[in-house]
């Protein structure tokens, strides 16, 4: 009977899956609403990973096409993958980390694409 204890032990606890789909959900719909707290460009929901290109260069976030936005959308996918199948909270943790890393860094490149009123 010690044996699972001591399983449990090395591998650490696991958050679950409903936690880790809210706590996903959440973060993106701040990040969305930090971008247009006015609701304006709703629309263009869409193009949000673009803001990632444009925060390390304006120019790519604005021109970049398919060539840019498929692999800042892949790099978002791939961290979903990693992060929904993270085992421990550590990890959980540290992938939520970056993950609200990359939102703020797409946030700050959105906010530098849209017009200035």
């Amino acid at each position: 009977m010690t044996a699972p204890l001591a399983e449990e032990s090395r591998s650490g606890t696991r958050i679950p899956l409903s936690y880790k789909t809210i706590a996903y959900v959440v973060v993106w719909l701040a990040a969305l609403l930090a971008t247009d707290p006015s609701l304006n460009y709703w629309a263009l929901a869409y193009l949000f990973p673009f803001g990632l290109a444009a925060f390390f260069n304006l120019r790519l976030g604005n021109d970049g096409g398919w060539f840019v936005y498929g692999p800042v959308v892949g790099i978002y996918v791939v961290h979903a993958i990693f992060y929904f199948r993270s085992k421990t909270t550590r990890s959980t943790a540290i992938l939520f980390a970056l993950l609200v890393i990359l939102l703020v860094c797409n946030v700050s490149g959105c906010r530098e694409q849209l017009p200035k009123h």
